[in-house]
């Protein structure tokens, strides 16, 4: 099957999908996701491949950034399959700034079994704690190892003479579907660690912590705001203006990572301070204070966004002159 057709049939699923299916209560939501993989497909930089910014592959990267939610069907907690989804979409970082008190966020390990490894040593487990720093670590190295496959197999179709050329350029397509799709799939761990909820220990109301402000406690909070408020009042007009420009970073981008993460911790107070006031409430949204939870939200989404431009770039650039390993 050619990609352009796979890419035609998977976007025409979109819409159908989204009417026919409930919102779930992951980050975001499917539809937040969406806007999200919308707002970093309008921004895509220029010098990436004309492949990655063609229509079709924006509209397929823009429905796979749900896919991680969707995929949660007919499971239970005890399969090994949820216990590893769950733990990747989010990160629970304390008021000091650290994971379980013992990994500061600053200084990250390099590696997901490093991180489980400091945390084991102080007895605690890291998967009550989360991963989404190394989910989006791997999977952006997972797409430069695909640009640089696409590199390598574009480069032997240009040199290929005859009817060799064209099996070579059918590799470049495969090499370009699966790029498509890691990309999609990657980016909804980006846009996860966007919300602040899902890098804080006040992750569902404030928790049993020192509360003086008084902030919520409630367990619905959390679904309130990504799916209910988010999904009635956020739209791409809102958000797509807020992209910035993608930068890019280092060649292992876990420093940025932790940055990336920390803006949003930062942002756990101020979000609680709005819920307080109102600014999430499901009435009143001709109100100043609406206007301030829809700028919050829309501000955090496109974060993702610059966030998710920023590692596609990185990939790309930092893809060029890798090898096979032997």
């Amino acid at each position: 099957m050619k990609i352009t057709i796979r890419w035609l049939l998977i976007s025409s699923a979109v819409m159908l999908v989204c009417a026919a299916s409930p919102l779930t209560g992951k980050a975001w939501g499917v539809e937040g996701h969406t806007l999200i993989g919308q707002a970093a497909a309008a921004h895509l930089p220029a010098d990436l491949p004309a492949f990655v910014r063609s229509e079709a592959a924006k509209r397929e990267m823009a429905y796979l950034q749900g896919e991680e939610d969707r995929l949660k069907i007919g499971e239970t907690d005890e399969t090994a399959w949820v216990r590893q989804w769950t733990t990747d979409h989010y990160i629970d970082v304390g008021d000091d700034n650290r994971v379980a008190g013992v990994v500061s966020l600053n200084s990250l390990p390099a590696t997901r079994d490093g991180y489980i490894a400091a945390l084991a040593r102080r007895g605690k487990d890291a998967y009550r704690y989360g991963f989404v720093p190394y989910a989006i670590l791997e999977g952006y190295e997972q797409v430069r190892s695909d640009f640089a496959l696409w590199r390598l197999a574009k480069a032997q179709e240009q040199k290929t003479p005859g009817i060799g050329r064209a099996s070579n350029a059918q590799i470049v397509h495969e090499r370009e579907a699966l790029t498509i799709h890691d990309i999609g799939i990657f980016s909804h761990f980006v846009a996860d660690a966007s919300q602040p909820l899902h890098v804080s220990v006040h992750f569902n109301g404030w928790g049993r912590y020192p509360n003086p402000n008084g902030f919520s406690t409630l367990r619905t909070t959390h679904n309130d705001f990504e799916d209910s408020f988010v999904g009635a009042f956020i739209h791409l007009d809102v958000v797509s203006p807020l992209v910035g420009r993608a930068d890019v970073f280092n060649t292992i981008p876990l420093r940025e990572i932790e940055s990336y993460i920390a803006a949003s911790v930062v942002q756990v107070t101020p979000f609680y301070e709005l819920n307080k006031r109102g600014a999430f409430a499901m009435r009143d949204y001709s109100s100043a204070t609406h206007g301030d939870g829809v700028r919050f939200a829309a501000t955090r989404m496109a974060a993702g966004a610059t966030m998710l431009n920023s590692l596609i770039e990185t990939a790309w650039r930092t893809s060029a002159g890798m090898k096979p390993v032997d």
